[in-house]
């Protein structure tokens, strides 16, 4: 039973190690502009993904050549940037892992999940990238640590000691998030024959009108699911021929992407809905 065990770890490790991390790339306009830090910043955020689809985020990360505090003048050896230690591999969705094919420095691992450093005075890529197995919305958590040397007259050096400085500060970073949607089969069910389904609005805070045609009277199941699949509400009502509307209150639900199924006769439709914020 051991050496099944340690055989399994060692295939595992093995397929992580071969994973080819994809070829980055510097987004022109962040390192054009007068902003330094990471792109995509808290605003753009980061994009959704599929389960079993594979995944790329590309990642700018520009550092500065100084920075000045009043009297005193700091040039900036290295960022760098690590899962904190009380979180497994950055938070990052099952499947996905976070690495650099650019000039960041290997810091080895932190907490199981790999370090980089990324050079003062430099721009440099990383990815978040592979194939998430798991449906959900995370909440990334990454740490980094600035270092600089004072600097009381003159130039900072062009190209800093990457492994000199003292560290100035550490940040945790809570504020990147990644959805992961299910497989592409339950997003939506398109067929020749279908119910016109669709609510309005959507995005929506509070309530929406969820609106869909038929040709007869008959009952009707109303099923809203969340993104990991899990029934929030059902409903029965009685339809009258032609367009027909559904008031819904998710209102006690929280912010986030659903899943509302309308079940008629034998035929039943599934669409995406959006609760923006309550």
């Amino acid at each position: 039973m051991k050496k099944l065990y340690y055989l399994l770890l060692f295939v595992v490790f093995t397929q992580i190690s071969n994973a080819q991390v994809p070829t980055c790339s510097l987004n022109p306009t962040f390192i054009a502009g007068p902003k330094n830090g990471v792109y995509p910043d808290s605003a753009t955020n980061l994009i959704s993904g599929t389960v079993n689809q594979p995944y790329v985020q590309n990642l700018t990360v520009k550092v500065p050549l100084d920075t000045i505090q009043t009297p005193l003048k700091f040039c900036f050896n290295r960022v760098v940037l690590s899962t904190p230690t009380n979180v497994v591999n950055y938070n990052l969705p099952p499947g996905l892992f976070f690495g650099s094919s650019t000039a960041a420095v290997a810091n080895g691992s932190i907490s199981g999940a790999i370090s980089l450093k990324f050079p003062g005075n430099a721009n440099n890529c990383a990815s978040i990238y592979g194939t998430p197995t798991t449906a959900g919305t995370y909440t990334l958590k990454l740490q980094t640590d600035t270092y600089a040397t004072l600097q009381p007259i003159g130039n900072c050096a062009a190209s800093p000691n990457v492994n000199g400085g003292t560290k100035l500060n550490t940040t945790i970073l809570a504020y990147y998030i990644i959805t992961i949607l299910p497989p592409a089969g339950l997003n939506e069910n398109i067929t020749s024959k279908t119910l016109d389904l669709q609510n309005i609005p959507n995005p929506f805070t509070g309530k929406t009108i969820i609106k869909f045609n038929v040709k007869d009277q008959s009952s009707m199941d109303i099923k809203i699911r969340d993104i990991l699949g899990k029934t929030v509400f059902t409903d029965v009502i009685k339809t009258k021929f032609g367009e027909n509307t559904y008031e819904f209150d998710g209102s006690k639900l929280n912010t986030g992407i659903y899943f509302y199924t309308i079940s008629y006769k034998n035929y039943s439709e599934t669409k995406r809905m959006i609760i923006a914020s309550n």
